[in-house]
């Protein structure tokens, strides 16, 4: 299969190019705006195809396409692959906002084509695990954070269209739908520190997210009561099961197993996904229609916010 790999940067390069470099039937064509970034990409993986732009990446006629350039650029580009019928994975977040995810995921059916987006968190298999474990348990309250030790987001919109996204979908992934209740946060030195929404459930619970960007360090965890059973996640790393008086734990190992970091951060899980997804022509779980629901979600939490 031929594919294409529109950008470079660090997103490319710590997940992506290890998984699509090193796979086995597939014929690769780079393309970045930096010239110097594809020599050294072709260098590495020993890939020989290279396209300076987008409409030489399309005269190419690959057969998907993996679009990781930055978040600003990705309407104009998935919507010229599409229209050029070829299959696209993005990066989250799809676009800049729902309506124009709606828009690309309009032109995916009209034009036949897959169009996955990149929210890793879905596949990896602890949380796969989990999900399984939950089945027919309605969610009472569901906690969803995330923390790290310093902020370099200047709003609430910054930080949840370009971080929180992950959170805001898993949150969707355990718990369902729902409304936005409220939204809290705090800007201290022009710059975002705490944020809190509450999220009413179309089943009746209630779902917490909050983050910390003043912590003592990351950290990433998921709690999910329902009727006699609780779920306490590590994001990528354990996870414990409490029923009553009796407790499971499963935790990844990495350092003493063959499985590596992209196995357990779900991004091999993702990206076979995706392949599987252009081979028997079938909608992926994290489809662009799945993404308008969760940038819908946090277009409530922003306005949510606007309102105090």
């Amino acid at each position: 299969m031929q594919i294409a790999i529109l950008g470079l940067g660090d997103i490319a390069r710590k997940a992506y190019l290890p998984l699509l470099g090193n796979r086995t039937g597939l014929d690769i064509l780079l393309s970045s705006h930096s010239s110097a970034s594809i020599e050294m990409i072709k260098q590495q993986y020993r890939i020989s195809k290279s396209a300076q732009n987008l409409e030489e990446v399309i005269r190419n006629h690959p057969q998907a396409a993996f679009v990781l350039t930055p978040k600003e650029t990705h309407f104009k580009i998935v919507r010229r692959l599409l229209e050029a019928e070829i299959d696209v994975f993005v990066e989250k977040p799809a676009t800049l906002n729902s309506a124009e995810t709606r828009q690309l995921a309009e032109i995916a059916d009209q034009h036949g084509r897959m169009l996955m987006v990149g929210f890793n968190r879905r596949f990896a298999p602890l949380h796969i695990k989990a999900k399984e474990l939950m089945i027919g348990l309605p969610v009472s309250v569901g906690l969803f954070q995330k923390n790290r030790s310093s902020s370099s987001s200047q709003s609430l919109l910054d930080q949840f269209t370009e971080d929180t996204i992950h959170q805001i979908d898993i949150l969707r992934f355990y718990c369902g739908e729902g409304e936005v209740v409220s939204t809290a946060y705090q800007i201290q030195e022009n710059k975002l520190v705490n944020a809190v929404s509450t999220v009413a459930l179309e089943n009746g619970g209630i779902a917490l997210l909050a983050t910390s960007l003043q912590a003592g360090g990351w950290n990433e965890t998921y709690t999910i009561h329902g009727p006699n059973k609780s779920l306490f996640i590590d994001a990528f790393s354990r996870l414990r099961l409490k029923v009553s008086e009796e407790e499971k734990m499963w935790q990844e190992t990495y350092a003493s197993s063959w499985k590596t970091t992209l196995d357990g951060r779900g991004f091999t899980g993702q990206v076979d996904h995706f392949f599987e997804c252009v081979e028997k022509r079938q909608q992926p779980q994290t489809s662009a229609w799945d993404s308008v629901k969760t940038q819908l979600l946090i277009e409530q939490m922003l306005a949510k916010a606007d309102e105090h």
